[in-house]
């Protein structure tokens, strides 16, 4: 294992483990208190600086990557966001002519990710 990608992985999980005290936390704290709505929109939303963390590791092990591996993950990426944008576009449609049920978009990001 590279060094970089030694340095992803450590700081990657460190910050998915942030990411799951936030999550779990904040939902904790929203359900046992009557919050004000701003304190709940803060709550909702503490997740995401350690998720955005995790991100920048994986840009940085991203761009550590030689050509032919930064190709392979770029066109993985492209693909797994087309088919999840037209998955998610048709049924958007198939949620207004057939009234099928909402698609919650917090599955989005979780459906790029494994299609990836």
């Amino acid at each position: 294992m590279t060094r970089a990608a030694k340095r992803y992985v450590r700081w990657f999980l460190f910050w998915m483990m942030l990411y799951a005290v936030a999550v779990l936390g904040s939902s904790a704290v929203n359900e046992r208190l009557a919050l004000a709505e701003p304190v709940r929109l803060g709550l909702a939303l503490s997740p995401i600086l350690p998720a955005l963390m995790a991100l920048r590791e994986f840009v940085i092990v991203f761009r550590a990557l030689d050509e032919v591996q930064a190709r392979i993950q770029s066109e993985a990426m492209l693909i797994a966001a087309g088919v999840v944008g037209f998955t998610t576009f048709a049924w958007g449609f198939a949620e207004v002519w057939m009234d099928w049920p909402r698609l919650p978009v917090i599955l989005v990001l979780p459906a790029l990710v494994m299609a990836w």
